[in-house]
């Protein structure tokens, strides 16, 4: 199976979070969105600091990575739910 390979950008801090890998951008989406929105998680603390970031494959199949054009999938800000 491809899983995707994901990091998150920390502005402030000038770099990246360790990678992480799912097989749909939409539930890393999801899992972003929601650490924005928690006041109590890092990213809820201050969300326009982190971005969200696609950086290429692995197949577990064969154990190969690739890097593909690292792109941005999201800023933390544009994912907060109005209460």
């Amino acid at each position: 199976m491809i899983h995707k390979i994901y990091a998150v950008f920390d502005s402030k801090g000038e770099a990246y979070t360790p990678p992480f890998f799912d097989h749909a951008e939409g539930r890393a989406l999801r899992t972003f969105a929601d650490c924005c929105n928690d006041q109590t998680h890092q990213f809820g603390k201050h969300p326009e600091d982190y971005t969200l970031f696609h950086l290429g494959q692995y197949d577990d199949n064969t154990a190969t990575i690739t890097q593909d054009k690292i792109t941005s999938v999201a800023n933390g800000l544009t994912l907060l739910e109005a209460k």
